[in-house]
């Protein structure tokens, strides 16, 4: 299998955990056997986070070093999709572009956010918590106004009211000024779709004059130095995932831990985002492998994988992922983590049945709204 990922360039601090995490998962299908008896050889190359390197890398692994499909965990993707589609090359990898949702020989465990594609997931767990009224907090210039409208989407279904739409520009909009009207709209829940740090700022200065959220959700901030720099004004603060939390000391974690450890011992902290979904990309393909058969082709790789309707990467996924129709639609199942009292850490929000995989319904763009202005 080939593998695309930027080891130079700007982005390669935030995946520097990548290819530690494929060979991680390689080791541990080898010494498990391999697939129907045959060892994975895995040959990567470096796109620079461009995607002129990315069309040429593809190129090679395909014609010279005849790779039977690739792992692309990249953001210039764009660069090797036509022509990966064009020969039938299976991919798996990170949809950290639209394109993804395009090409059906590209396999991916988690959409998020895609356009038209509503779930009520986020909108059961504000209920669940007491939420009744919420406030958004969106980028200034509407880069995230997408997501946003999501969210109130999902909030709706639950009978969440959006009351109010606060624009924020990070590094320039006051956190005072966002902290009162989110007051004077009596929200209860908080949701944000900005940078963590002015979810933060914005969140103490709410606190600061008494306000006191039931919820207050953010896609990011998974991370404990984050919260060790962010300290108690991020106490309180949810975010979900798309993959089951360390925190939860569930068999998958601890599997994922130990091929770690045994496997990519150089990656001294395993337990980071980037590293575990490079490691669900990877068990991915190796599934795709095993639904080909024993004389697996490119044909049968791509035609059997999207055939498959229960893949949880042995527990690292909330929920079973319907591989069949699963393209260009957000996820319905979800974790969700909430820094704790002395933002020290995260603790593991769990259903009232003790379930800690929180999955709502696919819902139909129109019937769900919320109304509100923006701030």
């Amino acid at each position: 299998m080939g593998l695309i990922y930027p080891d130079t360039g700007s982005l390669t601090e935030a995946f520097k955990s990548a290819r530690s995490a494929v060979e991680g998962r390689i080791g541990l299908a080898n010494a498990n056997g391999g697939v129907d008896g045959r060892q994975i050889q895995l040959e990567w190359r470096d796109d620079a986070g461009t995607s002129s390197v990315n069309a040429s890398a593809a190129e090679d692994l395909v014609e010279n070093q005849g790779v039977l499909g690739l792992i692309e965990l990249s953001t210039a993707v764009s660069g090797s999709a036509g022509y990966l589609d064009q020969h039938g090359i299976p991919v798996t990898g990170l949809t950290a572009e639209s394109l993804w949702n395009d090409h059906a020989n590209m396999f991916s465990f988690s959409y998020l956010f895609v356009s038209g594609s509503l779930v009520s997931t986020f909108g059961e767990y504000a209920k669940a918590q007491g939420g009744t009224k919420a406030a958004v907090l969106q980028d200034g210039a509407g880069a995230s106004a997408g997501i946003a409208d999501q969210l109130v989407a999902s909030l709706a279904s639950q009978g969440i009211t959006t009351v109010k739409r606060v624009g924020y520009t990070t590094g320039q909009s006051s956190a005072a000024r966002a902290a009162d009207e989110i007051l004077a709209s009596k929200a209860d829940v908080i949701v944000g779709t900005v940078a963590m740090s002015s979810i933060a700022e914005t969140l103490a200065a709410v606190r600061a004059r008494g306000g006191n959220p039931k919820v207050v959700l953010s896609p990011t901030g998974y991370d404990p130095q984050l919260v060790r720099q962010q300290g108690p004004s991020i106490a309180g603060l949810t975010i979900w995932l798309n993959y089951t939390p360390f925190e939860a000391k569930s068999p998958a974690i601890a599997n994922y831990e130990s091929a770690m450890a045994q496997f990519a011992p150089e990656l001294a902290e395993p337990d980071q985002e980037v590293a575990v979904a490079s490691y669900i990309s990877t068990d991915l393909f190796v599934r795709g492998l095993e639904a080909a058969g024993p004389c697996p082709t490119r044909a049968a790789f791509i035609k059997n994988l999207r055939a498959v309707r229960d893949y949880d990467a042995g527990g690292l996924v909330p929920g079973a992922i319907d591989l069949s129709d699963n393209r260009g639609r957000a996820n319905t199942c979800y974790a969700f983590v909430r820094v704790n009292a002395a933002a020290t850490g995260f603790d593991v929000i769990k259903k009232p049945d003790g379930s800690a995989q929180w999955c709502g319904q696919r819902l139909v763009p129109g019937t769900a709204s919320a109304s509100g202005g923006a701030g």
